[in-house]
């Protein structure tokens, strides 16, 4: 073998920290950080019908009661390409809404490095917003 000449391996393996360390953010995104999203019934007296997917994943339908809560945890795909949503249903109306998407600095801004709440209200669906240690709403109820 000539000393001078680079093995095959040797290129892969450049060529392979090369590729992680272009993509730093997105590996440290997929490996690391895990976010969790809330649904809250703050309605005043109903149930709260909430079913949540993304494309991969249907979590199911929940019944919720008042103050109950529904969350999952997850992690940011590796193309942060993430998204949940989400469609609520009582007997005052229904929203379908996008509950996480890596893509919306607005509702990334409002979430916190970890959490997305939602709060469900007679009104109509809040989110909270952690800078401003606050709910503000977001969506008012299709009838």
């Amino acid at each position: 073998m000539n000393p001078m000449k680079p093995s095959l391996s040797s290129i892969s393996m450049l060529l392979l920290a090369l590729l992680i360390f272009l993509s730093q953010t997105q590996v440290t995104y997929s490996l690391f950080n895990k976010y969790r999203v809330h649904i809250i019934n703050g309605l005043t007296n109903e149930t709260l019908t909430a079913h949540c997917k993304s494309k991969d994943d249907d979590l199911g339908v929940h019944e919720l009661a008042v103050d109950q809560e529904f969350s999952w945890e997850f992690r940011i795909n590796f193309f942060d390409r993430t998204l949940y949503f989400c469609n609520l249903v009582w007997n005052g109306g229904h929203k379908t809404f996008d509950a996480f998407l890596v893509d919306e600095k607005a509702l990334l801004n409002s979430c916190s490095s970890s959490d997305c709440m939602w709060r469900a209200r007679d009104d109509g669906v809040y989110l909270f917003n952690y800078p401003h240690k606050q709910y503000r709403l977001k969506y008012q109820w299709e009838k």
